[in-house]
């Protein structure tokens, strides 16, 4: 989880009570560090306060949901109680939203249920990490509407890394998914890794990162847009 808040007082109470519940919570002082944090590793669900100094946490939502393509539910903090803030809010692509001063435990609530929609979420409709979108009842792959054809383990590499953007996927786990009942040779899981990785690149998202002795991770990468 990342928090978003410039108070220090606000934002040590949230994650100090976030995390006695079992969340472990990051934190961004502002719009910028929030937006760098996002890109480098979304999280399950992101607390954003709207009274950022500077880049304010209306454009954060804006420009994650179109420039970072990040589908995370997003629950705000606000002290503006007017409709017309509410609206602006929903419209940017908020999720849910609470009033400032609020009760810790509220925002408890709402987070776990945020965190709970998500992942039913996983379960229906396409997926979408950046410019890549996964339709996982079709089976099939786009980039920018482009069709990605890959063979079926490749797509199930991806269907994982997609899971978890921006988190290392280490080699165990990738080969105990793409072979469950027979351990591969050396470079299996390597020459999947190659094709996805050659599939992407083709399509103009080359966006599948090694990290040596580690694994591999999905890099989110703003979508460039023309106007």
């Amino acid at each position: 989880m990342l928090v978003v808040e410039d108070e220090p007082t606000v934002a040590a109470n949230l994650l100090d009570y976030l995390a006695a519940l079992g969340h472990p919570t990051d934190i961004a002082w502002n719009g910028h560090d929030a937006l760098a944090q996002l890109a480098r590793r979304p999280p399950d669900v992101l607390v954003l306060d709207l009274g950022l100094p500077g880049l304010d946490g209306l454009t954060v939502l804006q420009r994650l949901r179109h420039a970072l393509g990040l589908s995370l539910p997003v629950l705000v903090l606000t002290a503006r109680d007017g409709l017309s803030s509410k609206e602006a809010c929903f419209a940017a692509g908020a999720d849910d939203y609470v009033l400032k001063p609020f009760a810790l435990s509220e925002v408890a609530w709402r987070v776990a249920a945020l965190h709970r929609r998500a992942c039913g979420a996983w379960g229906s409709g396409p997926w979408r990490v950046g410019a890549v979108v996964l339709d996982r009842r079709t089976r099939s792959v786009s980039v920018r509407g482009q069709p990605v054809h890959l063979p079926p383990r490749a797509l199930r590499l991806l269907e994982r890394l997609m899971r978890d953007p921006g988190r290392v996927v280490g080699r165990a786990e990738l080969e105990a998914l793409l072979w469950p009942d027979d351990p591969p040779d050396s470079d299996a899981l390597r020459s999947q890794v190659y094709l996805l990785r050659r599939a992407l690149a083709q399509a103009g998202c080359d966006v599948l990162e090694t990290v040596p002795g580690q694994g591999w991770f999905l890099r989110v990468e703003p979508e460039v847009r023309v106007c």
